[in-house]
């Protein structure tokens, strides 16, 4: 059975349900402050904003607790301190962690495959992806937890595959990727050679039966 190398947001854990669920409670939170402004007009400022910061995360300008800050700030167009931006971000933080849970499919899929190693490549913060993973029950099932903190790489640079494949002892070309993002997950790990899976929203519990039936049959 080949090694297989999952990314862990939106293809592990519903991410993109938590994040609508925190951001509901942000909204809430700070609704006095927001006036009537709909939530669909803040949502997408929301969004703008962490695509901004996220980036200078990534290129290394900004620190994770940094950009959350930044984001905080040009969400409410104010200056405000540390202290501030991180008290305004507690809704938010409080809501995105109590409602982690596993994508459909994804216990089953684990239980299926114990037998085989696993490594989770992710680019977020290593402290909140350990968090992530270990409160899912997510860190029993895998070998390690890659991200761009060990390896000095964001994906889709092949540093974090080749990584992921050097934990489990074997050329990258023999693993498995299983990920949400073509661009960040599916296509640099067939530019390695690596049998890919693309877990698209909605339909996980369909894609891992799917995996399931060719990497480890009943």
């Amino acid at each position: 059975m080949r090694p297989i190398l999952l990314d862990l947001d939106d293809t592990l854990i519903d991410d993109n349900s938590s994040t609508k669920i925190a951001f509901a409670a942000f909204v809430a939170a700070h609704r006095d402050r927001l006036g009537e402004e709909p939530t669909r007009t803040l949502a997408d400022r929301w969004r703008t904003t962490f695509r901004q910061f996220w980036s200078l995360y990534e290129q290394g300008r900004l620190s994770f607790s940094e950009q959350r800050r930044q984001r905080v700030r040009a969400f409410f167009a104010d200056d405000l301190t540390d202290a501030e931006a991180d008290d305004a971000f507690i809704p938010y933080l409080r809501a995105y962690e109590s409602s982690w849970k596993l994508l459909p499919g994804v216990s089953e899929f684990l239980a299926r495959t114990e037998h085989i190693p696993k490594v989770v490549l992710t680019n977020g913060d290593r402290a909140q992806q350990l968090n992530k993973a270990r409160s899912t029950g997510l860190l029993s099932h895998v070998v390690s937890v890659v991200t761009p903190e060990d390896c000095g790489s964001w994906k889709p640079k092949p540093d974090m595959f080749i990584a992921g494949a050097r934990i489990l002892g074997v050329p990258p070309s023999t693993c498995v990727m299983i990920g949400d993002d073509m661009v960040r997950d599916i296509e640099p790990a067939r530019a390695l050679g690596m049998r890919s899976f693309h877990v698209e929203p909605g339909v996980s519990r369909r894609v891992f039966n799917e995996i399931l039936s060719e990497i480890s049959p009943a």
